[in-house]
């Protein structure tokens, strides 16, 4: 007798196709083989007994503080764990109880979907396929890997070309170092460093361009030359970023940093490094929209290495498919970054093999573009994956 032990709901759906379950047998029974786990956040303690209760009823649960059991507190978080199949039921039963139960009930399928569905991304009315690779152009002299490289026009133009040749989606153009402990320059430096490149590779390519930057004075003219996305690490909390990007009609990626670049590593802490990081990009996901940016041109990225401790790093990267379940695109940037030369134990130049490994497993847990200084590379083991993802 032959015995195998199935850990992929395709590959259950697959057997269970292979043995001569009915389809409707195979819907079922899917369902019965995803699971969900779901943290929600300060719920009143009179909806965490109800739903506690209606987790047991259909045979999943719901974990709760111990405070819950004295009635001594007025909230708690509540971590729900249940199949596919007991998620619908939950959701169902949820409607008609009293308090805020439907309201839950309608967040826990926002969720759900928001994990299941592939989300949109157009910029200025080009789709953006997933996964799509984008291609880090630093016009810069101190950046932490390729600085004072492409710092010259004619080669940072010519490299911008080579990562369309290449394979790049998308190619990120930055003219300040956001290394941690790295100084400021002045909007109009960076300008005379990024303007040049943008307008150049917006003639000679039809690639989408980005820019990297946090200054909306320096947004703004970079949109003029023909940026279709900014991508802002502090996460549209300067003054006016996102009004500009909502006017312009443009894309933004949305990155989470805790700090500065200047002091962003000097012992970085959260609660929750996962929680706290859904919870600012969801507040300022919401900040876009209501700034008028589209819900389709808004992508969210964790900030791997911007105030976070390798441990950090690598937690975020387990459990990437986390903020999924925000509705957006989700960006990854690992690219050469110190957590990788901290774990492996290799200078900046070494670091293509655990950049690309972080790369296969982001694509698998759903992300939608991979951030990389190494684009032949990337792309490759990007096409790869999906090979083996889409068997």
């Amino acid at each position: 007798m032959f015995n195998t032990h199935i850990r992929n709901e395709a590959r259950l759906e697959r057997l269970m196709e292979i043995i001569g379950v009915s389809p409707e047998g195979i819907d079922l029974m899917g369902k019965k083989g995803r699971q969900y786990i779901i943290k929600l956040e300060s719920v009143p303690i009179k909806d965490a007994i109800i739903l506690k209760q209606e987790a047991l009823s259909v045979g999943g649960d719901c974990a709760l503080s111990w405070s819950v059991l004295g009635l001594n507190t007025d909230s708690t978080d509540a971590i729900l764990i249940l199949t596919e199949r007991q998620m619908e039921i939950l959701t169902k039963k949820m409607e008609y109880q009293p308090f805020n139960g439907r309201i839950i009930a309608e967040e826990l399928r926002e969720i759900v979907g928001n994990y299941e569905n592939e989300p949109a991304l157009t910029l200025r009315g080009r789709r953006v396929n997933s996964p799509a690779v984008m291609g880090i152009l630093n016009v810069t002299p101190d950046s932490f890997s390729d600085g004072g490289k492409y710092l010259d026009f004619e080669r940072a133009v010519k490299r911008g070309k080579q990562m369309v040749k290449e394979g790049a989606d998308i190619i990120d153009i930055g003219g300040e170092s956001s290394r941690p402990g790295s100084g400021r320059v002045s909007a109009a430096e960076e300008m005379e460093r990024v303007l040049p490149v943008v307008e150049a590779l917006r003639k000679e390519t039809d690639a989408i361009i980005s820019v990297d930057t946090y200054k909306p004075e320096v947004a703004e003219r970079a949109i003029d030359a023909g940026a279709d996305m900014i991508n802002d690490i502090y996460g549209l909390r300067k003054e006016g970023m996102a009004e500009l990007i909502g006017q312009h009609g443009v894309g933004v990626v949305i990155m989470h940093m805790q700090g500065d670049p200047e002091n962003m590593q000097e012992n970085p802490q959260y609660r929750d490094v996962i929680a706290d990081i859904s919870r600012f990009l969801r507040a300022q996901a919401e900040k876009a929209l209501d700034a008028g940016i589209s819900i389709d041109s808004i992508v969210i990225d964790p900030g791997i290495g911007f105030g976070k401790t390798v441990e950090h790093n690598l937690q975020i990267i387990k459990e990437l498919g986390a903020f999924r379940s925000l509705g957006y695109p989700v960006l990854v940037g690992a690219s050469r970054k110190s957590f990788i030369g901290k774990t492996l134990d290799l200078h900046v130049e070494e670091r293509l093999e655990g950049s690309l490994a972080v790369a296969v497993i982001a694509v698998q847990k759903g992300v939608s573009i991979i951030r990389t200084h190494d684009v032949m590379e990337t792309v490759r083991a990007v096409k790869m994956t999906m090979a083996v993802e889409s068997i």
